[in-house]
């Protein structure tokens, strides 16, 4: 008799531990959902500005990526070209017409610039954001167009984006060799690291994080498809074969931590890849500090470290 009640008591234990793990997951599985619901299955319209406001001539296009998306996007030119940067912004703000100032930059030190509005953003189509995993797509139909121009397809095609758009050129570059160098400011090394990371910001315990993390990258591909989601700039620079790399990162981002800097550096180093950085204190998502974000020539650590890149390597 005593022997059956422990074997109950034991079998009550197991039944409740089982339980208790089932909820655990179940609430694991739960926080991606809650977090990146409202960013997913949506677009973005943001405030559109004029290349005008910038003191520089723009000509809108029209960029067709290979799933057939239509995608608005901006060429700036210099009196005599050294090559192409495509400008890319993160995954909600902002408008890439916010970055008019940089390619006036560019302008003034001899290059071109092709500003792309990523897809399911403001004029652009798409049904909605791709957290980098899609958008690589809108890269490479950028490259498609410039490669097709003959008076510019022997110089270099360099992608610079910041947040999302850091990660995205990073990603692009990874699928095509024609991009020749990429200036990433504020990436993050994977979609899943970056929602991580930000739990850790909260003083989330480090094992809920890592128990995490493989929910995140579940609930990505149950959106976008597991085939896409296993990709990742990470990923991406095993194929950059030594092709220049610029990293900018600040200290104490709180938007992508800088965590996500340190991994992509020391990734790059696995990779021998040819690697600049430049690392600024302070939460400064954007690098470039805000009041110089129209003009950032005017913020001369920042300009200097994206021009000394470009002189030096190309």
């Amino acid at each position: 008799m005593e022997l059956s009640k422990k074997n109950k008591f034991k079998r009550i234990i197991i039944a409740i531990v089982i339980v208790a793990i089932i909820l655990f997951l179940i609430f694991l599985s739960v926080i991606p959902h809650l977090i990146m619901k409202p960013i997913l299955g949506k677009r973005v319209e943001r405030p559109q500005y004029e290349p005008s406001d910038y003191g520089i001539e723009a000509e809108q296009i029209s960029l067709k990526t290979e799933d057939g998306l239509s995608l608005a996007a901006w060429r700036t030119k210099a009196n005599s070209s050294k090559g192409t940067i495509i400008i890319l912004s993160g995954i909600e703000n902002p408008s890439v017409t916010a970055f008019f100032g940089y390619a006036k930059m560019f302008a003034d030190n001899g290059w071109d610039s092709l500003l792309i509005e990523m897809r399911a953003r403001n004029l652009s189509e798409g049904k909605e954001i791709g957290l980098g995993y899609t958008e690589w797509h809108d890269v490479i139909a950028g490259v498609n167009y410039l490669s097709d121009d003959s008076n510019i397809a022997d110089l270099p095609i360099i992608a610079m984006g910041t947040s999302m758009g850091g990660s995205t050129s990073i990603m692009a570059a990874g699928k095509d060799s024609r991009i020749d160098g990429v200036i990433s400011i504020s990436g993050f090394s994977s979609w899943e690291d970056a929602f991580t990371d930000n739990m850790r910001l909260m003083d989330v315990p480090e094992f809920f994080c890592i128990l995490e993390k493989p929910f995140v990258r579940l609930y990505s591909g149950f959106n976008y498809g597991f085939g896409t989601t296993n990709y990742s700039p990470l990923k991406a620079l095993k194929n950059f074969d030594n092709r220049p790399l610029l990293l900018m990162h600040s200290t104490k981002d709180s938007q992508v931590p800088y965590p996500s800097f340190e991994r992509l550096q020391k990734q790059a180093e696995k990779y021998n890849i040819s690697t600049s950085t430049f690392v600024r204190e302070g939460d400064e998502h954007f690098i470039c500090y805000e009041e110089y974000s129209d003009n950032p020539l005017q913020d001369t650590e920042f300009s200097n470290a994206i021009l000394n890149f470009l002189n030096n390597n190309y």
